[in-house]
């Protein structure tokens, strides 16, 4: 399987976040949706997209998702009972742009995740690590770790927005530490190997 990384031409200096893309063989999963589609689409081409897997729903993950929508014709995963965020400023974190972001997902194929997936030659387990939101979650895909917001090469997802616990990340990173897995790609920044996710657990764990 082949990780490529795409940053987010966003507010890329301030924000530095990653979209994925997953190869294997004629196949590929994206993950997140901040990328521009047009880079996006240059990485996949030829091959059959399987779905559009996310992280969790704020706006920075998921700035491109309707170009994606159209783009791609595929499903779109997402927590279960997590739609609002799409067209809810506070919650998808909009608002810290004074910016009333809302995505249309009325054509969207919408399925939420549930314990692991099966897409064609993927198996991916999903790990549930609310903490910096309610509906964050990992994906653990053939030793790579995709963390999302949860877990930085350095650092942690913030925990004072609106739906945001420490509690709840305390007990995320608790379930990362766990987790059996070679790279961490998380949402923002540069990717590392599991020793060093480890020391970055372990720091926050015992502060």
């Amino acid at each position: 399987m082949e990780v490529v990384t795409i940053k987010s031409k966003f507010l890329r200096n301030l924000f530095d976040q990653n979209t994925y893309v997953l190869k294997n063989e004629n196949e590929a999963i994206i993950i997140d949706a901040g990328a521009d589609v047009d880079d996006v689409e240059r990485e996949v081409q030829g091959l059959n997209v399987l779905a559009i897997l996310i992280t969790h729903i704020h706006f920075d993950h998921v700035w491109n998702l309707e170009e994606y929508i159209k783009k791609f014709d595929t499903n779109i995963y997402i927590s279960s009972g997590q739609e609002n965020r799409f067209s809810n400023s506070r919650l998808n974190a909009s608002f810290m742009l004074h910016n009333d972001f809302r995505i249309d997902m009325t054509n969207a194929k919408i399925k939420h995740y549930d314990g692991t997936l099966h897409l064609g030659s993927f198996d991916i387990e999903i790990i549930e690590t609310p903490g910096h939101t309610k509906d964050g979650v990992s994906l653990l895909i053939d030793g790579n770790l995709f963390s999302g917001d949860t877990l930085f090469n350095g650092n942690i997802g913030r925990t004072d927005l609106d739906d945001s616990s420490e509690i709840e990340m305390a007990e995320s990173l608790k379930k990362l530490k766990e987790t059996e897995f070679d790279v961490l790609y998380p949402g923002h920044f540069k990717s590392c190997f599991r020793e060093e996710a480890l020391k970055t657990i372990e720091s926050f764990l015992n502060y």
